[in-house]
């Protein structure tokens, strides 16, 4: 089988490449994030790929504009190259695909570059069951075919054991296989087409769907899902139609979750059921705090809380991939002195409400102001780090953000300590932190909140 070198650090778009350049071209991905890593494959004797495919960035690092170098000081410039996205200073005669999410695109590149024809995807020999990562089930409701995980036997017999009949609910079951450590599941060779076409508007369809639905711990459950879908895409990739359609699915989900609910503790109890992680915990209850407070504050409005929906959504989204890689991590103010986050994976720690408030600029419709609100949500004017002491030169929006969060943690910290929750005592413990009258009074707006 044919090898592409794919130089990438983003777990998603490595099992969607994966996938499809096995299921429709026949060629295997040997995935590198490392430059050390890639400059020893490209100076190597034996080096084997037919093309090699890069991410334009690799953090703030013109990535494949490296590459390119690389490979054309070891004279393999005839190996064809394709860079995922635009940012990159390569040649103008290197393709570069805007979009990240366009395999299909790729895909057509990819076979054109190598003369793979369309009859030699479909003649291809492929094993009868086939591999697949978990992964790609993750936006699934249903299994589309049956699905079988692999065991293999004290002597070396391989079976597979079907967990998903076709169209058997995919969640929460699918959960536990990945607690268990399980990354690839497998399906009948003939049904790998139709199950890579599914995924993305999968998703969509299921948050469609779900404003009519009455469980309030499956809306929290695929909003999650969607959160984490869209961050994989929104600060690399365009704001296609299908993610901004999805935000919009999930930040009305998740508006409506919290205006359903009358207290505190359904939503606790349904955040634990769902084992969800603590950055969309910590921001769902912050939401149901800061909705309270705009119910009782003299100036909040409907247009305040249009603005919160944008807000809680993509405020913190530029973390999901640090709290992915170390999911027991808690409280952001924290994390920069965590020794097992590297100096980049704190710098986007300290850069995360700035970069996005830029992120969300690109957002089509978005109201008013919601940039500037994001940006001040710890504090600081610009984005950057954490404040230390509280001023009154940001916006009142932002105020009652900082606030929100600030109660959710203490609340979060009394239930994590085992101690009985006193709405009074964290009220003045707020009071304490945030002494200026603008922040004291939205304080104690929360004195009345339902736990």
């Amino acid at each position: 089988m044919s090898k592409v070198l794919l130089i990438s650090d983003n777990e998603v778009l490595n099992s969607l490449y994966s996938v499809n350049l096995k299921i429709y071209a026949g060629l295997e991905c040997d995935v590198r994030n490392s430059l050390e890593e890639i400059v020893d494959i490209i100076e190597a004797e034996d080096f084997n790929y037919s093309m090699v495919i890069s991410l334009c960035m690799i953090g703030d690092q013109d990535t494949a504009l490296l590459v390119y170098h690389y490979l054309v000081e070891n004279e393999r410039e005839s190996i064809p190259l394709i860079v995922m996205g635009k940012q990159s200073e390569v040649p103008t005669e290197v393709q570069q695909l805007g979009n990240l999410f366009d395999v299909k695109l790729l895909i057509g590149q990819v076979a054109t570059s190598l003369n793979i024809t369309a009859q030699d995807m479909v003649n291809r020999e492929v094993p009868d069951y086939y591999p697949m990562p978990i992964r790609l089930f993750f936006p699934l409701k249903n299994a589309p075919c049956n699905t079988f995980y692999q065991v293999r036997s004290s002597d070396g017999v391989v079976e597979y054991l079907t967990i998903f009949e076709e169209n058997e609910g995919v969640w929460p079951k699918i959960r536990s296989y990945l607690d268990e450590g399980v990354h690839v599941l497998y399906v009948e060779a003939k049904n790998r087409f139709s199950l890579a076409k599914l995924v993305t508007n999968q998703l969509i369809e299921d948050m469609n769907g779900l404003s009519e639905r009455s469980e309030t711990s499956e809306k929290l459950d695929k909003v999650e899902l969607g959160i984490e879908t869209v961050a994989e895409q929104i600060f690399d990739g365009e704001m296609t139609k299908e993610i901004v359609e999805l935000s919009h699915q999930c930040m009305n989900t998740l508006a409506e979750v919290i205006e359903e609910l009358p207290d505190l503790k359904g939503l606790l109890r349904d955040l634990t059921s769902n084992k969800s992680g603590f950055l969309y915990s910590h921001s769902v209850i912050a939401g149901f705090v800061a909705s309270h407070i705009l119910d009782n504050i003299e100036w909040g409005g409907e247009s305040h809380k249009e603005k919160l929906k944008f807000v809680l959504f993509f405020h913190d989204m530029h973390l999901v991939s640090v709290y992915k890689k170390y999911p027991d991590l808690m409280y952001e103010e924290n994390l920069i002195f965590d020794n097992r986050l590297s100096e980049e994976e704190k710098e986007v720690v300290i850069s995360h409400a700035n970069e996005a408030a830029d992120a969300i600029k690109r957002f089509p419709k978005c109201p008013m102001g919601v940039d500037s609100i994001i940006r001040q949500h710890h504090g600081t004017a610009n984005g950057l780090g954490f404040a230390t002491t509280y001023k009154d030169d940001i916006s009142p929006l932002a105020k009652v953000l900082i606030v929100a969060e600030a109660f959710t943690e203490e609340l979060l910290k009394s239930i994590h300590r085992g101690n009985k929750v006193d709405i009074s005592v964290l009220v003045e413990e707020l009071c304490l932190k945030f002494p200026k009258h603008t922040y004291v009074k939205i304080s104690k707006e929360l004195t009345n909140i339902k736990l």
